[in-house]
C-alpha cells in the first residue's frame, strides 16, 4: 500500500492468470492476451462517450496487451509495491474513478497468495473479518475498501499510502535506531490505533514493522487488521498452521501465540513493545527469536541508553515474556510510557473540550460511513447468495450468505438463505451418496449376488429410505429374489429327477446313462455330493465291466479253440470259467452244452475222447 520510490524500484509484475512473472514494460507471455478471459472479466463501457469512459476503455485495451491486469471489470493492477507472507500489493487504478475523471484514481490492491485457495475455511473467515474491519475508522489505521474474488484470484482493496514501511526505516538505521522524538511520535500513533481497535474487540495478532506505514509527515498507520486474526482463528478451529499463510511472525509472537492458545489483547502489547524497542535500538530485543525461545534461553532485553527510568520500566514491562508480568492492555502501556498530565489552565480545558467535540463529530461521521459500507456489503453478499442459490451453486450461496449473516445476525433473508443453502447442500450430498450406493448395488445385482446388493441397499436406506432410487431398487431386488427362488426350486426338481434316473441306470448297469445324469446334476449344482458319489461309482463299475468283458472274451476265444481241436474237456472248463465270471453269459452256456453233448455221443459210439 505504498507509492514510495524505494518500493517501486524493482517494478515486478505477477501475472495472476498464469502464475508467471515479468519485468514491468516487457512483453507478456504469448497466451496472456487470450487467456485473460478465464481469470479476468472484460470491461465494457461502450455506452458512454465521455473522456473518463474513453480513458477507461483505453486502459482496458492496454491490459489485454500485457500492460496491467484487470480484476472484476474495475481494478487495473499496474505496479508491484511490495511482497509479504500473505500476498503481493499492487498500485491499482480504479476504473470507476477514471470514468468519473477523479484526479486521484489510485488505490492499493493486495492479491492473496496460493495458500488461501487451499484453505477455503480460512478464506470465508477472512472475508468476514475483513468486512468487520471496515468498521475501523481511525486516522492511524489504513482504510479497507473491500474484499472480493475474481475467479481463483482473492484480493482486497484499500487506500493507497505515500511514505515508507517502518521495517525499511529501521533497516536503514540498523543497530543505531531512529531519533527518540520520531520514535515517540510513531509510538503514540500506534498506541492510539491499537487501543481504538481493542475497544472494538479487534486483536491484530501480527503486529510488526512490516505492517506499519510511516507517512511523509511522520504519522503512522497500521495495516492488515483482521487478516492475521481471521487466519489464526480459523487455524485454531481447523488445525492447520497459520504460519503457512503468513499470519504469524515468530519474532513478535508471545509464548501463547506460538502454542496456538486463544488470542488476547496482551499479545498485541508484547508485539508493540518489541517494535518500540526495535525503533529505538535498531535491533530486535531478543535477536528475532520468539518469546517462547527467549524464555527457554532465559534471555533478557538489554537496557537502552537515553531512556529515563520511568520509560525503561514501562518498555521492559511491555517486553515481559511471561503473560502475567506484562501490561494487560495497550492503554496501560501507553499511560505508563506517556503519563497523562492534569489540565492546569481553563484555556487548556476548553481547548481539550473543543478537540474532543470535533473528534466526536469526526468519529460519528466515520462510524456512519463505516456502517454504510457494512450495509452495502451485506446487500451485495445477499444478492450474490441469491444468484448462486438460483444457479444451484449452494457452496457459493453458503459462502456469501454466511458473511452477510455474520455481519448482521438479525438479517432474516441472509439467515434463511444460509439455512436453505445448507439444507440443499446436505440433500445434494445425500443424493450423491445414495447414487453411489445404488450403483454398487446394481453391479451386484447384475452379477446375481443378491446378498451384496442387499448390503448396499441397506446403506442407502440408512441415508434416505424414501428416496425414489432406493424405493425403485428395493422393488427390483424383491423381483430378483422371487425369480431366484423360482429358479432354485426348478433346479432342485431337475436335480431330484436326474438322481433318480442315475440310480435306475446304475441298477441296470447302464453306466454311460449314470455318468451323463451325474454330469447334468453337477452342471446345475457343482457341489452336489450325491452326484459326485454316483458318478465315481459308475465310473469304477464301468472300468470293472470293461475289464470283465476283456477277460470273458479271451476265455471264450480259448474255449472255441479247444472245440476246434476237439478237446471238449478243455472247452467245457473254459466255458465254466466264463460262467463263474458271468453266470448269465449265454454264449458260454451254449458252448458248454455243445461240448458236453458231443462228448456224450462220442462216448456212446465207442470213440476215445479227450
Amino acid at each position: 500500500m505504498t507509492d514510495s520510490n524505494n518500493s517501486n524500484q524493482t517494478q515486478i509484475r505477477a501475472d495472476l492468470a498464469t502464475g508467471e512473472t515479468r519485468v514491468a514494460g516487457t512483453t507478456a507471455p504469448a497466451h496472456s492476451a487470450t487467456d485473460h478471459s478465464t481469470q479476468i472479466t472484460r470491461y465494457s463501457a461502450s455506452h458512454n462517450h465521455s473522456a473518463g469512459f474513453a480513458r477507461a476503455r483505453e486502459l482496458v485495451e492496454q491490459s489485454h496487451t500485457g500492460k496491467g491486469l484487470l480484476l472484476k471489470k474495475r481494478f487495473l493492477l499496474e505496479d508491484v509495491l511490495g511482497h509479504g507472507g500473505m500476498g503481493t500489493v499492487y498500485k491499482t487504478r480504479d476504473l470507476r474513478k477514471v470514468e468519473a475523471e477523479d484526479p486521484n484514481p489510485y488505490i492499493a490492491t493486495k492479491v492473496l497468495n496460493q495458500d488461501f485457495k487451499d484453505h477455503p475455511d480460512a478464506f470465508v473467515t477472512l472475508q468476514q473479518e475483513t468486512a468487520k474491519s471496515q468498521t475501523l475508522a481511525h486516522p492511524n489505521i489504513v482504510t479497507v475498501h473491500d474484499f472480493d474474488r475474481d475467479g481463483d484470484t482473492l484480493f482486497m482493496t484499500m487506500e493507497l499510502l505515500e511514505g515508507q514501511p517502518l521495517d525499511q526505516l529501521i533497516k536503514a538505521q540498523r543497530n543505531q535506531g531512529l531519533p527518540k522524538e520520531q520514535v515517540w511520535k510513531i509510538t503514540r500513533d500506534l498506541c492510539a490505533a491499537l487501543a481504538y481497535a481493542h475497544q472494538r474487540q479487534f486483536i491484530h495478532a501480527d503486529f510488526k514493522p512490516g505492517n506499519i506505514f510511516v507517512a511523509p509527515d511522520g504519522s503512522a498507520k497500521v495495516l492488515d487488521f483482521g487478516i492475521a486474526r481471521a487466519t489464526n482463528r480459523e487455524a485454531h478451529k481447523h488445525k492447520f498452521d497459520a504460519g503457512q499463510l503468513g499470519a504469524l511472525t515468530p519474532a513478535y509472537a508471545t509464548v501463547e501465540m506460538v502454542k496456538d492458545e486463544p488470542l488476547a489483547f496482551t499479545d498485541d502489547v508484547y508485539a508493540l513493545a518489541c517494535v518500540v524497542y526495535e525503533m529505538l535500538a535498531g535491533r530486535h530485543p531478543y535477536n528475532n527469536r520468539s518469546a517462547l525461545q527467549a524464555l527457554e534461553h532465559k534471555m533478557q532485553a538489554k537496557r537502552l541508553e537515553g531512556l529515563s527510568s520511568r520509560e525503561w520500566k514501562a518498555l521492559s514491562r511491555g517486553l515481559a515474556l511471561v503473560k502475567s508480568e506484562r501490561y494487560a492492555s495497550v492503554a496501560q502501556f501507553s499511560d505508563a510510557l506517556f503519563p497523562r498530565r492534569n489540565p492546569i489552565l481553563l484555556r487548556g480545558a476548553i481547548g481539550l473540550a473543543l478537540v474532543s467535540l470535533l473528534g466526536a463529530g469526526w468519529f460519528a461521521y466515520s462510524q456512519q460511513q463505516a456502517q454504510q459500507k457494512v450495509r452495502a456489503t451485506i446487500a451485495e453478499k445477499v444478492a450474490a447468495a441469491q444468484r448462486c442459490f438460483a444457479e444451484e451453486n449452494f457452496d457459493c450461496a453458503i459462502e456469501h450468505s454466511l458473511v452477510a449473516a455474520n455481519l448482521d445476525p438479525e438479517n432474516v433473508i441472509a439467515r434463511q438463505l444460509l439455512l436453505s443453502a445448507q439444507r440443499a447442500n446436505e440433500q445434494r450430498a445425500s443424493d450423491e451418496k445414495i447414487n453411489e450406493l445404488i450403483a454398487e448395488a446394481k453391479t451386484c445385482l447384475q452379477q446375481q449376488d443378491l446378498d451384496c446388493a442387499a448390503l448396499f441397499l441397506q446403506k442407502a436406506e440408512a441415508i434416505g429410505a424414501h428416496s425414489s432410487q432406493v424405493v425403485s431398487f428395493h422393488e427390483a431386488l424383491s423381483v430378483a429374489r422371487a425369480q431366484q427362488a423360482q429358479t432354485a426350486a426348478k433346479k432342485e426338481q431337475e436335480i431330484s429327477s436326474a438322481l433318480a434316473r442315475a440310480q435306475t441306470c446304475l441298477s441296470g448297469r447302464d453306466y454311460s446313462c449314470v455318468v451323463n445324469s451325474a454330469v447334468r446334476i453337477l452342471e446345475l449344482d457343482p457341489t452336489n455330493a450325491q452326484a459326485v458319489a454316483i458318478k465315481q461309482s459308475a465310473s469304477l463299475a464301468q472300468e470293472q465291466a470293461s475289464a470283465l468283458t476283456v477277460k470273458i472274451t479271451r476265455l471264450m476265444s480259448d474255449a472255441q479253440g479247444c472245440m476246434d481241436k476237439k478237446n471238449y474237456s478243455c472247452a467245457i472248463a473254459k466255458a465254466e470259467s466264463v460262467l463263474e465270471l458271468d453266470a448269465s453269459y449265454q454264449a458260454a452256456v451254449a458252448l458248454k452244452n455243445r461240448a458236453q453233448e458231443t462228448q456224450r455221443k462220442l462216448k456212446e459210439s465207442g470213440f476215445t475222447i479227450k
